[in-house]
């Protein structure tokens, strides 16, 4: 890789396509497998727009994350062969992949000096430095933990039968299942003749868990290719106070056992690769030969890291890489977002980005509350506990969504099949229940033996007795209205998460059909569409940043070469996640 800055997988649809828009720049960036059906969108809009014959729809998972990711790495792999093919002038894209890396890079030093050259030297210098360039890496994340109708299993096989010959990134928790499906393709072993064309990315929150998955792949005979350390709480998304450990303790730690960690796993690979020669292997091995990694794994880090002092301070620490997303948000040419959405994102201020109960995973969640998604609960919260005569009655304000994805369907008390906790069906039955559980505290409460003497007591202790029950039964209504504020917050985030790419589609391509939407509806061919609730999370540092940037601006500030974004006195990403774990803790 020619960079230490790697983009990062964000929400479903923000990094979808970025590999189009920077990988042939040399940057390194990860795309959501989570919702097939929006990359088929992708792939139909970017046929209509560059005018490709890709084929039909698919019609399976697999085959809309295989199809997506086949032009992904076509359509890299044509601008990289164009850019190679420029000239150097100053101000080309071809420049543009030099000038955004650090100034200490050996093909920045090159670069900086083909330009005192003249002549067949300049034009020597110029074909040697070409000939050393290479695109960014395509990597897919999947999240193991949600494996709803085989989704997790389908989107490794689909990855699998791609032509990306990448990384694939496994998040959100174990799924020892998945790691067996992974077990199932030979592109992921290293062989006498070959290191493994896909590669495996565990993403961790500490070294426990790392060596404990390294383990179970290398008894597979699988080797990780990298540990990508992420901080459970400053990364914006989902936050995991459990660990309770800071990502500078985690990454001292993966950087001191480094080499026990890569001694251990290796001496496990080749331990099953003898057994796979002798024959003594009962497990169906999808290749011959196989052989373990002659250096140790790849260990990068993630979470908050926005100001150029940060990522200095972590590389120091000796790992190879480092994640940055929020900032990127702001940047029009590397993510997928709308333009109403980058507004709010613009305006944002650091008080906005808080965490929620928006997750209808149950897990706390770091979110925009200035989002249309949030804002849309909100009005449901509102419209809920309104008196009956000030209800407005809209059917987009009734309580909870329609599930249309199911990517978040658990098996939850109470239903025969999985639901979902932020789906309509299940918000109507949880209110009923609180309800329920309401009525028998408050019924509870009257029953209480000092009830009963209340009318034959004296005054003031009658009146002492009714302020108790007073605060008392409210007490209990505060207890049970904070349940059903929770249960009204949760936003609907599999279909929320990629809305922003589906707007932009939109606006980029405004119809799939070949008929501008403003000229359709104008027709009456079809009716006025309503723009969709975007769910967006990043982490607070998102306030530092208020307008949109070009790639060259975010990469040279990002390596400090370049116009600072941020205020000096910003709060280092440390501090920040410190006083997150503490603000949890209390």
């Amino acid at each position: 890789m020619v960079h230490k800055i790697h983009i990062p997988v964000m929400g479903i649809c923000y990094t979808a396509d970025t590999p189009i828009r920077v990988a042939h720049l040399g940057i390194t960036s990860v795309i959501s497998l989570v919702d097939d059906g929006l990359l088929e969108e992708y792939r139909m809009a970017y046929a209509e727009r560059l005018g490709l014959d890709l084929g039909s729809p698919q019609t399976t998972r697999i085959g809309r994350i295989r199809s997506y990711l086949d032009f992904i790495a076509d359509e890299v792999e044509r601008k990289f062969t164009r850019l190679c093919a420029c000239r150097f002038d100053g101000g080309s894209d071809k420049d543009l992949y030099f000038l955004m890396l650090p100034l200490d890079s050996r093909l920045r030093v090159e670069y900086d000096g083909i330009f005192a050259k003249t002549g067949l030297a300049r034009i020597a210098a110029e074909a040697a430095l070409t000939e050393k360039m290479e695109p960014g890496e395509i990597q897919a994340n999947i999240m193991v933990g949600l494996n709803h109708e085989e989704a997790a299993f389908d989107a490794v096989r689909g990855f699998a039968a791609s032509k990306v010959a990448g990384a694939l990134v496994l998040s959100a928790g174990v799924n020892l299942s998945v790691f067996e499906e992974i077990a199932k393709c030979k592109d992921f072993y290293r062989t006498g003749t070959r290191p493994p064309k896909k590669k495996i990315i565990l993403k961790v929150s500490d070294y426990r868990s790392a060596l404990v998955q390294g383990r179970y792949l290398a008894k597979k005979g699988l080797e990780v290719y990298e540990y990508r350390i992420e901080s459970g709480v400053n990364c914006g998304g989902h936050a995991f106070f459990e660990s309770k450990k800071l990502l500078l303790d985690v990454v001292r730690e993966f950087v001191e056992k480094r080499k026990e960690l890569f001694e251990n796993t290796r001496s496990m690979i080749a331990k099953f690769a003898d057994s796979c020669d002798a024959g003594d292997n009962d497990a169906t091995v999808p290749v011959q030969g196989i052989l373990p990694p002659p250096s140790p794994a790849r260990i990068t880090a993630q979470g908050g890291l926005c100001a150029p002092e940060d990522i200095a301070q972590v590389l120091s620490l000796g790992i190879d890489g480092v994640g940055v997303g929020t900032p990127f948000l702001l940047v029009p040419q590397a993510t997928s977002v709308d333009k109403e959405t980058r507004r709010l994102l613009a305006s944002a201020k650091s008080e906005d980005v808080c965490i929620s109960h928006a997750s209808p995973l149950g897990i706390p969640f770091v979110n925009l509350q200035t989002s249309t998604a949030a804002r849309i609960c909100e009005q449901k919260i509102q419209e809920y506990f309104a008196p009956e005569s000030e209800k407005s009655g809209s059917p987009e304000l009734k309580p909870g969504f329609p599930c249309r994805q199911h990517y978040l369907c658990q098996n939850i008390p109470g239903f025969d099949h999985p639901v979902c906790m932020a789906s309509r069906e299940y918000v109507m039955h949880r209110l009923a229940e609180i309800d329920a559980l309401e009525k028998e505290d408050l019924e509870a409460c009257k029953m209480h033996p000092y009830n009963a003497d209340v009318e034959q007591s004296q005054p003031v202790v009658h009146e002492k007795i009714s302020q108790e029950f007073d605060s008392l039964e409210s007490s209990i209504r505060r207890k049970y209205d904070k349940l059903r504020r929770v249960t009204l917050s949760r936003e609907c985030i599999c279909r929320f998460l990629g809305n922003a790419g589906r707007e932009e589609i939109r606006e980029k391509s405004p119809s799939l059909h070949y008929q501008p939407e403003c000229v359709a509806v104008a027709r009456g061919s079809q009716p006025a569409r309503t723009r969709e609730p975007v769910t967006i999370c990043p982490n607070p540092d998102i306030g530092y940043f208020d307008r949109e940037y070009t790639l060259l601006e975010m990469m040279q500030h990002l390596y400090g070469t370049g116009k600072r974004l941020t205020p000096k006195d910003k709060p280092s990403a440390f501090e920040v996640e410190e006083r997150l774990l503490k603000n949890a803790l209390l």
